[in-house]
């Protein structure tokens, strides 16, 4: 009983496949050739090469591969790394765009080593699929080859892939963890969009390249470290993690894309001492930021930066920065004390830059004349300091 049970242990935590199902009868159709296995399960091949082929979906009617009158395939499935026809052996090396595509009664996918190639849309869908086994043989998965399986929780990706495709993961809800393998150096566009349940991500140091909206609508990740090896990261990447309050940023990036923490409402702990461009809706409604530390080095502030962040109460504007657009701290509430170091104005986009009355904008001894007679500053409420005091 106890070896018993240490079998299925390891068969869960190891995710090995189950037994190659028989082929019991071979049917050419077409351009397919339609295999049955344990005289239970059909599964449509096109042959690609002399010793090759790819899994595919049953092309009933000649209609799309969404037709109503498709094959469906309910429990679990194994595809197998080889079919036999006319007594010749082929390999299985792919599936094709579309082959699984939303099998909803489909709960466990075996996929066997040898397969290399995932198509696009190939698992898509698959609503009540819980268990996904990928092969160490992967190489490339396609756009939202994985996306909207809502029932899975983890998925562990093999150390081979080199390049997954936009939305691969999209909206699978429940998967918790992740970790992104080694051989992948670029983090694909809207990979794990609306994984809601998504906490743990672990990001290895070969990483060079976030795509857009990687994590964005992660409702439930907590935290995420970037290595240092990634020096760009494409807009909105983290949009809408409502609950994300630790980043830690590469030391060597420069600038913060285009809405990259928009919305991200718990946001707390992150460092901006390298940044030098801080592009538009960056950290727009971040409700939660309370003390903003912005450094010497900074140039570039965009529209609506900071907009909607009611926790800022003052911000210091370092004597680099050189341009403030629209509305980059508007609707912050309780900003209450804005402090310029430049005896003459820096560019702002308009007058939306800071807030009116009652926020200050502070500046140096024998300097509002120049603001008040600048286009765009005439309108603020100034109070004159001694530079470096409050």
């Amino acid at each position: 009983m106890r070896y018993s049970f240490l079998i299925f242990s390891l068969f869960v935590l190891f995710g090995c496949s189950p037994s190659a199902p028989l082929q019991t009868s071979v049917v050419h159709c077409d351009s397919l050739v339609a295999v049955t296995f344990n005289d239970t399960t059909t599964l449509y091949f096109k042959i690609i090469s002399d010793g090759e082929a790819c899994l595919t979906w049953d092309a009933t009617e000649g209609k799309k591969y969404n037709t109503p009158g498709r094959y469906q395939h309910k429990g679990r499935l194994v595809v197998p790394s080889q079919i036999t026809i006319d007594n010749k052996v082929y390999k299985v090396t792919s599936i094709a765009d579309n082959a699984l595509f939303q099998q909803r009664s489909l709960t466990e996918l075996y996929i066997s080593d040898g397969i290399r190639h995932i198509g696009n849309r190939a698992i898509s869908g698959c609503d009540k699929l819980t268990m996904l086994r990928l092969p160490e043989t992967l190489e490339t998965i396609g756009d939202e080859a994985i996306a909207r399986c809502k029932q899975l929780v983890k998925v562990s990706l093999p150390d081979g892939i080199k390049q997954m495709g936009k939305y691969a993961m999209y909206d699978c809800k429940r998967l918790r963890e992740v970790e992104i393998p080694a051989s992948m150096t670029v983090v694909p566009e809207g990979l794990f969009r609306g994984c809601f349940s998504l906490m743990d991500v672990r990001l290895h140091n070969k990483i060079t390249t976030i795509e857009e909206r990687a994590f964005s609508n992660c409702e439930n990740m907590t935290k995420i470290r970037i290595p240092n090896s990634v020096t760009e990261i494409k807009p909105e990447i983290f949009d809408g993690c409502h609950s994300l309050t630790d980043v830690r940023l590469p030391k060597g990036l420069n600038y913060i894309p285009e809405a990259c923490f928009h919305d991200c409402h718990s946001l707390k702990n992150f460092d901006l001492s390298n940044i030098e461009i801080i592009h538009p809706e960056a950290f727009a409604h971040c409700n939660t930021i309370k003390e903003l530390a912005l450094h010497e080095g900074l140039k570039r502030i965009g529209h609506s930066a900071f907009t909607a962040c009611a926790g800022i109460e003052e911000v210091r504007i370092p004597l680099s920065v050189e341009y403030v657009g629209e509305n980059a701290f508007g609707n912050c509430k309780n900003l209450k004390n804005v402090y310029l170091l430049r005896t003459k104005p820096i560019e702002i986009g308009d007058e939306t830059a800071f807030p009116g009355e009652p926020c200050n904008i502070n500046i140096p001894k024998g300097s509002v004349d120049s603001y008040q007679f600048t286009a765009k500053w005439k309108k603020f409420n100034y109070r004159e300091i001694l530079v470096g005091k409050k």
